[in-house]
């Protein structure tokens, strides 16, 4: 992936700084992060914080949930897109990653103005935005 979509996709999501994180909603495969104006759905493995030596865990199940949940009213104060494709967010002084996926999307950012970055298969970015 080049590290123009990186940067581009960093820039892109640095608008949560400074929200806090409002809803943590569950699906069957996914966990949604919702922010007044913005949303992340992470489906790939999530890990708290980012590098440790714990597990890596599925975001929508009892897991995943036990390390989103205590992140509610938490203000975000950084967010970011490696090269690699990887999402990290910091969220009350708790920094959560969640890396790409080999076969499958990972995440997805929906923003307050329409911007919308997906990690698709492999962590390669696909970037929308209603601005040119």
């Amino acid at each position: 992936m080049a590290s123009a979509d990186a940067a581009r996709a960093t820039t892109l999501i640095q608008v949560l700084v400074g929200r806090s994180l409002d809803q943590v909603c569950v699906g069957v495969a996914d966990a949604q992060l919702g922010f007044t104006g913005a949303t992340v759905s992470l489906w790939s493995l999530i890990r708290v914080p980012p590098g440790s030596e714990t597990a890596a865990v599925r975001p929508h199940t009892l897991d995943g949930l036990t390390l989103l949940v205590p992140l509610l009213d938490g203000s975000v104060a950084a967010a970011g897109v490696s090269d690699s494709g990887e999402l990290t967010l910091t969220i009350g002084g708790t920094t959560v990653s969640c890396g790409s996926d080999p076969d499958y999307e990972a995440w997805s950012f929906s923003g307050p103005d329409g911007e919308t970055v997906v990690c698709t298969p492999g962590g390669s970015l696909t970037i929308w935005s209603a601005r040119p």
